[in-house]
């Protein structure tokens, strides 16, 4: 079935201004953000790239086999058909972030259009470890560092440059998304025009019921595939689009399975029965468990895998016997309680998925 590189195919030579920015328009830009630019695409906003230059000058024999992310692949296609189309070439890209410290995975890229205006997107979860942590935390604390870096990415950038704002990302950058545009300086939220939300997790109950995230819900478009199972994690208030997918189960996460017909993804009935069980087996296991004991068992998780000594799961994929075997040596030095917990924790999901 057709996706977002036949999009391109099919109506790349058509500008904005016959078609309007679309919701396909916006994974793509959502898709872009997971693209290594640094050293191609500046962080400072007075300096901007258009695409064709930016493909030229993007090497992907150059990129480290740690920044090659899931879909690396078709990313570097995706960017040479930007790159060719008429209705995307003369898009400038500028104030490229990218930050990963020992607690916390961020990156974002502005997109300027040729109306002017401009689509902030954010990266979602690359193949970092911690990147990884950090998705469990946002059931765990109020706010991570990522989601500060993004609110304080539009605040610092936007209020020198006020111009109309579409937020977006897929993942853990559509979350980034729609807390930035919530908890942004309210004279750039009223900038923003919407903000797109590609199967991305939701939020702790003191998010969605703030005053600040329902002054941004009217312009939150969240889309999930019909198994999704990330874009049902924890709570969003959101009124859900649900697609279809050429892929099964977790595998529809992977946002170039979606399914497009013309300018538009095409709609399915609603989530499937397993998405459904996997989405409640969850919330249950979460709601059996105190704030302290989610920290306990995320902190456990990691301080397991971070055993390995490795800095990405593509690193512990390729060095499998030695990162288990040490894997396996940490959990027996875990402190008795944590050990408790972590056990608890995996046997509650496992009830859960079966109940």
């Amino acid at each position: 079935m057709a996706n977002i590189l036949d999009y391109l195919n099919w109506r790349g030579d058509i500008p904005f201004s016959v078609d309007p920015f679309n919701e396909v328009d916006g994974l793509i830009l959502a898709e872009l953000a997971y693209i290594p630019l640094n050293g191609i695409v500046s962080p400072d906003f007075s300096i901007r790239a258009k695409l064709p230059h930016i493909h030229e000058h993007f090497d992907p024999e150059k990129i480290p086999e740690t920044e090659k992310f899931f879909g690396f692949s078709h990313d570097c296609i995706l960017l040479q058909k930007l790159a060719e189309s008429p209705r995307f070439k003369n898009t400038q890209l500028t104030g490229y972030a990218d930050e990963t410290t020992d607690k916390m995975q961020f990156s974002a890229i502005t997109c300027i259009l040729e109306d002017g205006t401009a689509f902030v997107s954010y990266r979602g979860t690359d193949g970092s470890i911690v990147g990884w942590k950090e998705d469990f935390e946002l059931g765990v604390v109020t706010q991570t560092g990522a989601q500060l870096h993004a609110q304080n990415y539009l605040n610092r950038h936007f209020a020198r440059f006020p111009r109309q704002l579409r937020l977006g990302g897929h993942s853990k950058g559509g979350n980034l998304a729609v807390y930035a545009g919530a908890f942004c300086k309210p004279e750039i939220r009223s900038q923003i025009i919407n903000v797109y939300a590609y199967d991305s997790p939701g939020f702790r109950e003191e998010i969605v019921n703030s005053e600040e995230y329902k002054s941004i819900l009217p312009k939150v478009i969240s889309i999930i595939p019909e198994s999704s199972v990330i874009g049902l994690l924890l709570s969003s208030l959101s009124e859900h689009i649900v697609v279809k997918s050429s892929s099964n189960g977790i595998k529809q996460h992977f946002a170039y399975s979606w399914e497009v017909l013309r300018n538009a993804f095409v709609r399915a009935d609603g989530v499937s029965d397993s998405s459904e069980v996997i989405q409640k087996a969850l919330s249950r296991w979460l709601a059996d468990f105190s704030d302290e004991e989610r920290k306990i068992f995320v902190d456990s998780v990691f301080d397991v895998i971070g055993a390995s000594e490795k800095g990405t799961f593509r690193e512990i994929s390729q060095n499998k016997r030695s990162s288990y075997l040490a894997m396996v040596k940490a959990v027996g030095k875990l402190p008795p309680d944590r050990q408790t917990i972590l056990i608890d924790a995996i046997m509650k999901i496992a009830k859960n998925a079966i109940s």
